[in-house]
């Protein structure tokens, strides 16, 4: 069954058990609201829109070749130049075999390092997700250097060496995919299973983590598990093992959260990808949990890669769906494309088009990628790229070479509303001229906050019941405070 076919048909299964309470707004920087008003919002009460990217350089990733580094140094100055973008948001990575080496074992520098990417993150005024990243189960899954098969299995980030359980299962894929190798999905399995408590220790290192980053006023939230897969069972039971954990590791952070008096945050749930090696797309329950927190985050490649016959507003429609499953709000945690920029930009204005249609946030993928990246450097670590771009170039040592992507970079940055007072209506903003157009209706009066590139000069701000407050140059652009009140027309131009 194609995997797109199969979510739709999840959704129509579990939508007769939809929640429909709607959650009081919580003592933190940002939290979700569900029911009528779903999305994310601010202390204030507005409407926050997050956009922003992937940040890998914490991941822990396999390197084919020792010589070439599969992630860039990290560099506050990353920070510095997302902002300048105006991104507000990095969805940073992390991997549960550097938090966790050994097990019960939690290294702290490694923890440190992560504050301490909060922490310029916030300087540059931008929010972080917390992401415990993996693919393909994790770096040990590689397929050894004298193995004879035909698609030798490449090794990716994960989970640590001693939680990875593959029972002897082949290492090679049968079709080429990463996750169709037995020894992906046998890992996977048992991991749902709880084969030795892995299960329990991925949730107590998860709460380890928190209980060192909480605190921090721009944590935004969590995102609970990257693109889980699954060992061969039914779509259901998939389903119901995705819930369990879900709903065990929410509890968790929660506990976590209330012993360290610390705000709660948001909650960004997955779905899974495969089962068995195949490519499925895996939900969890309507009701998996009674937390109200919560964001459901799918990830969107449709026209991007791979033999999916969707369009780009297909994924929206159908990610729109699985929110109002939920009861909740959707926010894209990566989409991109990877072919010339050039010929792209057009899918990616597309897409631009709809995050603006649906008010919807997203994370790109991904910030910079290094030539020794998984997704770039052959198996045997002999093939790679002088240079690897994808919105900023790094070399093969993975350092910046000062080249960056202006066709995506250009989409990306064009103006929005940060944070919209009252109920948002319609929203366009067109890359190419730097216009836009917002019309939200309030009940009391309050301030609207726009971000605005500087490529296109001094920003002339009009609109029906606004008032430009204040206008603040940034790097890269301004920041536009507009006083609104009633039903409202906010308007750049130049």
């Amino acid at each position: 069954m194609r995997p797109f076919t199969l979510l739709a048909l999840l959704i129509l299964t579990f939508a007769a058990c939809k929640k429909d309470d709607d959650n009081e707004p919580i003592d933190q920087t940002l939290y979700a609201s569900s029911g009528t008003d779903a999305g994310i919002y601010d202390r204030s009460g507005r409407f926050v829109l997050l956009r922003g990217v992937n940040y890998n350089v914490l991941g822990d990733y396999w390197q084919a070749n020792p010589s070439i580094p599969a992630t860039k140094p990290y560099a506050a100055s990353d920070m510095e130049q997302m902002a300048s973008y105006g991104f507000n948001c990095v969805r940073l990575l992390f991997s549960w075999s550097k938090l966790e080496p050994q097990p019960g074992v939690y290294d702290m520098a490694y923890i440190q390092s992560i504050r301490m990417a909060i922490e310029d993150a916030a300087r540059y005024d931008m929010y972080v997700m917390l992401d415990m990243h993996q693919d393909a189960w994790g770096k040990y899954i590689a397929t050894p250097a004298d193995s004879v098969c035909t698609n030798p299995n490449k090794g990716w980030d994960g989970a640590p060496e001693w939680a990875t359980y593959t029972d002897g299962a082949s290492t090679c894929s049968p079709d080429g995919s990463r996750e169709g190798a037995p020894a992906v999905y046998t890992a996977f399995g048992n991991f749902w299973n709880n084969r030795n408590g892995i299960q329990d220790s991925c949730i107590k290192a998860w709460q380890a983590l928190i209980a060192e980053t909480a605190q921090y006023q721009n944590v935004v939230g969590y995102d609970l598990i990257n693109e889980p897969g699954f060992g061969a069972v039914s779509t259901e039971e998939a389903g119901a093992q995705m819930s369990s954990y879900y709903a065990r590791l929410i509890s968790a952070i929660r506990t976590t959260e209330t012993s360290i008096g610390a705000a709660q945050h948001i909650m960004f749930f997955e779905m899974g990808v495969g089962i068995g090696g195949v490519t499925n797309l895996v939900l969890p329950t309507a009701s998996f949990t009674s937390d109200q927190n919560i964001v459901f985050a799918p990830h969107s490649y449709f026209e991007s890669f791979g033999s999916l016959p969707f369009t780009i507003e297909d994924g929206f429609n159908l990610f729109d769906a699985g929110s109002n499953l939920f009861n909740c709000s959707f926010f894209i945690g990566e989409w991109g494309f990877f072919g010339d920029p050039a010929t792209d930009a057009a899918k990616v204005k597309r897409f631009a088009a709809n995050e603006d249609t649906y008010f919807t946030g997203s994370t790109w993928w991904q910030w910079a990628q290094a030539p020794g990246d998984p997704h770039g450097i052959s198996w045997d670590g002999n093939s790679y790229g002088a240079t690897s771009m994808h919105l900023v170039e790094l070399d093969v040592s993975g350092n910046l070479t000062g080249n960056v992507n202006p066709f995506y970079l250009n989409i990306l940055s064009r103006t929005r509303p940060n944070a919209i007072v009252g109920k948002p209506e319609t929203l366009t903003s067109n890359p190419d001229t730097g216009e836009m157009v917002l019309t939200a209706t309030t009940t009391k009066e309050g301030t609207t906050e726009l971000w605005i590139p500087n490529r296109f000069g001094n920003p002339i701000i009009t609109g029906t019941n606004a008032t430009l407050k204040e206008l603040r140059t940034v790097s890269g652009g301004y920041i536009a405070e507009v006083s609104v009140s009633g039903s409202y027309t906010v308007n750049v131009g130049f």
